[in-house]
């Protein structure tokens, strides 16, 4: 009887079970990637990708879907910390929110199969209202916290420092997003003779946010 396993990956020491689930995730990962669709992820897809038996997946994922999902989280982090590099060394309110929403837009023209996996479902994983207290600085926030928690950091530190003109932070962060992700999409979906990129998103972004430079 001919077996769907191509090659044969080394058995797991005691206490190796992590590496697995691991490489499930990494092996769908690879797949979304390249064909940009969660229906593509099938268990003896990812067992010939890895070189196991299809039922070793079962170890760690009840099925596609639940693996889907575990890509989907992790790529949320991913971009989650995408955004916090983009703001390392900056201090104004004003540059650390630009350099963020860049960042975002950057990630989901980079990774447009990724991208388009973060809104699959209708559950998004982005982060609610984030609470602080005083010894949680908003922005230095671990990177898992979700991209639209930071994005409404960014806009609450503008207005306190006076850089930016509006008042409803969880407005005008829901525009920011909104304009940020019709953009992303534009660009991954339609070639256009865009304009100086660079100079639009400056723009759109501090046009939102009303961005001024700090008193």
């Amino acid at each position: 009887m001919s077996r769907e396993v191509t090659g044969r990956r080394r058995r797991n020491a005691r206490g190796e079970g992590q590496a697995l689930r691991d490489d499930i995730v990494s092996a769908a990962r690879e797949i979304l990637v390249e064909e940009g669709c969660a229906s593509s992820v099938t268990l003896r897809g990812l067992a010939r990708r890895i070189g196991i038996a299809p039922q070793s997946i079962y170890l760690h994922f009840a099925g596609p879907d639940e693996i889907v999902q575990a890509v989907t989280v992790e790529t949320f982090a991913q971009l989650g910390r995408f955004i916090v590099d983009a703001k390392q060394g900056l201090e104004a309110p004003r540059d650390r929110l630009i350099a963020g929403c860049r960042a975002y837009m950057a990630f989901g023209v980079g990774n447009p199969n990724l991208y388009g996996l973060l809104f699959r479902r209708n559950r998004l994983l982005h982060g609610a209202e984030p609470r602080t207290t005083p010894a949680d600085e908003p922005d230095n926030r671990d990177p898992d916290a979700g991209p639209f928690a930071y994005l409404m950091d960014g806009v609450r530190l503008c207005i306190a420092d006076g850089s930016s003109g509006v008042k409803n932070v969880l407005s005008t962060a829901t525009q920011l997003w909104a304009a940020m992700h019709g953009l992303v999409l534009l660009r991954n979906g339609y070639e256009f003779p865009w304009p100086d990129l660079a100079q639009a998103e400056v723009e759109l972004i501090s046009s939102i946010a009303r961005l001024r430079e700090p008193n």
